[in-house]
């Protein structure tokens, strides 16, 4: 029945206090970002002693300007004090932010078109009422986080930290929003279909049979009672696989986008999962919580977010179980991996289905290929030993409503100093990428949300990677070491003639450890200098155990003075909203200080003025 108790429900967090604080919060780290990608340009009015620099930042109009003061940062960041932002309006300060309309008052400023404005506008104002929503239901204090499972980490995250909107997610409803989303902490059903074989593609790692596969994940009578269903429908069971779907993705645009094959019997609807998933951060993926033993899910979901539409690349998924398997197989030969407990979450199943009628168009939209396929990814589950437990290590960002933070928490409940709990982290995670990509010329992407963390007594130990396959970019080096049907498959690196190491320079220092130090500064009474040179310390220890690497160190210098910039907002705010053929890489424009540079070259110039 039909109520307004229950038709307005979506709007119960969406209040005046709520609302300003989550749009102050979003223009703080709006005009931060931009100012790094030198969208925004505000002027230094004054400075004090303690680097706290105020500024001034004009608008499209005279009468309309706004102030904020900032802290310096490493990597040309800033820290805007959200308290300090104000806008001013006819010289009259004005309480109220409005994230929407400060893009607006800078439209001409920032140089962004109408129609870009608009779609922008769109994704800000869902991130916002998304925000709303955490602000209001999910924020658990830090001291309990520390405490809590998996998946409730999972679900009280903030999101991107480098994307202003980062919660776009153009395609959902209020109502898909409370069922579907990470933080409203829902549990959720998927749906089987039966796919014929003319058009789906199943693909397997060598050592995994398809029928003990389908039995493990569906159960052996519920895998018979599909197989008789088809039969009663006049097909042979055998020449159909089994492809999980979300429901979401059914409704929207299944149903109606591949009606033909639906008519024909190509595809058949079976029934809901009887397993209960848990959606990950990347909304797509899924974390199996009545069996957590099993296979994380990643279903296509074609809804626009943060960059993309979130459909799966067919290109990928028919790599994916041997790509995982030569991965594998790489680190089982490397002891040095071995010796870390470095853990592969290995893709070793997946089904691509070709779209009737898509797939014959050259070069269409890359999101219209994308609307069927699924792939089963390796719990973290299967790998802890006695007394671990697992977080993302995106949840090291995490701060609480009172400014504690998770990082903060973690350590004093480790009963470790500061410095040693920072040094066992970069040890758990630095190390084995530093070895992966300089030993095997393997650039993955271990951001956040790409690595787990494995801590015991709530200090990390070890690291399990995942969504390897879809990040791995591909260099000179690893050309000349990988079989061709990945290097025909996978993202080609772009030119890198300086042959700096961007993969950790960017995805790690820039993309996460960028937010880390800040939160170690602001939320956990630690300094800059003291997190950078943990990184250095680290660095340097790892190339002192590993001499016979040292060309290959010398060639891909961490030490170099300046990297290549990515700039992920301006170049939505620039490049629009405009379909491509292939999938929207991120751009690379102007240069960011290398912090380690800095502290060797600051540790120099001391040692002479000594």
């Amino acid at each position: 029945m039909i109520t307004p108790e229950n038709t307005f429900k979506d709007a119960q967090h969406l209040n005046a206090d709520i609302w300003n604080q989550v749009n102050r919060n979003l223009l703080a780290k709006s005009i931060s970002e931009l100012m790094r990608e030198d969208v925004a340009n505000p002027q230094i009015t004054t400075k004090d002693e303690d680097g706290l620099t105020h500024f001034r930042l004009e608008t499209d109009t005279t009468s309309i300007y706004y102030t904020f003061s900032a802290y310096p940062r490493f990597l040309n960041y800033w820290h805007i004090v959200k308290d300090s932002l104000c806008k001013v309006e006819h010289e009259v300060k004005l309480e109220h932010i409005d994230v929407p309309n400060f893009f607006i008052e800078l439209q001409e400023t920032f140089g962004i078109n109408s129609f870009t404005l608009a779609h922008y506008i769109e994704e800000l104002l869902h991130t916002l009422y998304a925000d709303a929503y955490i602000q209001s239901n999910r924020r658990v204090p830090a001291a309990e986080l520390a405490d809590a499972d998996f998946q409730t980490i999972e679900h009280s995250l903030d999101g991107h930290p480098w994307v202003i909107v980062n919660k776009g997610r153009i395609g959902f409803d209020s109502e898909d929003y409370t069922k579907y989303n990470p933080e409203s902490d829902q549990r959720t059903r998927l749906i089987w279909i039966a796919a014929h074989k003319n058009r789906a593609n199943l693909r397997l790692q060598t050592d995994v049979d398809d029928q003990d596969f389908y039995e493990n994940e569906i159960g052996k009578e519920k895998l018979d009672a599909f197989r008789s269903k088809l039969a009663t429908l006049n097909v042979d069971p055998y020449d159909y696989v089994f492809i999980p779907v979300h429901v979401w993705q059914w409704q929207n645009k299944l149903v109606m986008q591949f009606s033909n094959d639906i008519a024909s019997k190509h595809l058949i609807p079976l029934e809901l999962t009887e397993d209960i998933y848990s959606p990950q951060q990347s909304i797509r993926t899924f974390f199996n919580e009545s069996a957590p033993h099993k296979h994380y899910v990643k279903t296509s979901m074609s809804i626009l977010n943060t960059s993309h539409v979130r459909g799966l690349s067919p290109k990928q998924l028919l790599i994916a179980p041997r790509l995982t398997e030569y991965l594998k197989n790489v680190l089982k030969k490397d002891e040095h991996l071995q010796k870390m407990g470095v853990v592969l979450l290995g893709e070793v199943v997946s089904v691509t289905y070709a779209h009737p009628s898509y797939s014959k168009i050259d070069n269409p939209p890359y999101q219209y290929n994308e609307y069927l396929g699924a792939m089963w990814r390796e719990s973290p589950i299967n790998s802890l030993r006695e007394g671990e437990n697992l977080m993302t290590m995106a949840a090291l960002l995490y701060v609480d409503n009172t400014g504690k933070s998770l990082v903060q928490e973690l350590i004093e409940k480790s009963g470790l100093s500061t410095e040693q709990w920072l040094k066992a982290y970069m040890t758990a995670y630095l190390k084995p990428v530093l070895q992966i990509y300089y030993q095997h010329s393997l650039s993955i992407d271990p951001h956040g949300q790409n690595v787990i963390l494995i801590l015991k007594d709530y200090v990390p130990t070890r690291i399990a990677l995942q969504d390897f396959v879809g990040d791995i970019l591909i260099n000179e080096e690893a050309k000349k070491k990988l079989p061709q049907e990945f290097i025909d498959n996978l993202f080609n690196a772009s030119p890198n003639p300086e042959n700096a190491p961007l993969t950790i320079l960017i995805a790690i220092f820039d993309a996460f450890f960028r937010y880390l130090s800040h939160v170690m500064i602001t939320n956990a009474n630690y300094t800059e200098k003291e997190f950078w040179n943990c990184v250095y310390d680290i660095i340097t220890e790892y190339q002192a155990e590993h001499p016979e690497l040292q060309e290959i160190f010398d060639k891909y210098n961490m030490f170099i003075p300046e990297f290549k910039r990515l700039i992920f907002n301006s170049r939505r705010l620039y490049n629009g909203y405009e379909e491509t053929a292939g999938f929207p890489h991120m751009k690379k424009s102007g240069f960011v200080p290398n912090p380690l540079h800095q502290l060797i070259h600051e540790e120099i110039v001391t040692a002479k003025e000594n």
